[in-house]
């Protein structure tokens, strides 16, 4: 398996709006890509304002074909607006225990 996880901070107050878009919209976009197993909205409990996606992938192959096909365009032009800062993408390969 393959995890990209994007952070970011929001603007103060803009929650509810995010969770709107990115848990109606978003998610299902991402969820409709071959090799998506699923997505997530990480909302920290200190600071309301911090913010991670995380989608899980197959493969990291899978993940690429996402990143190329603009659907990863087209979700972060979404929420764009709402975003404080710039987000980082950080990318994670799973190992598993056998």
């Amino acid at each position: 398996m393959f995890v990209r996880m994007g952070s970011f901070r929001i603007a103060p107050g803009a929650i509810d709006e995010l969770r709107r878009i990115y848990l109606g919209e978003c998610a299902p976009l991402v969820k409709a890509v071959s090799g998506n197993l699923d997505c997530c909205l990480l909302e920290s409990s200190i600071d309301a304002t911090a913010i991670a996606a995380w989608t899980v992938w197959r493969s990291e192959g899978d993940a690429i074909a996402y990143e190329m096909s603009g659907v990863a365009q087209l979700v972060v032009a979404k929420v764009r607006h709402l975003f404080a800062e710039a987000p980082t993408l950080a990318s994670y390969r799973v190992r598993h225990t056998p």
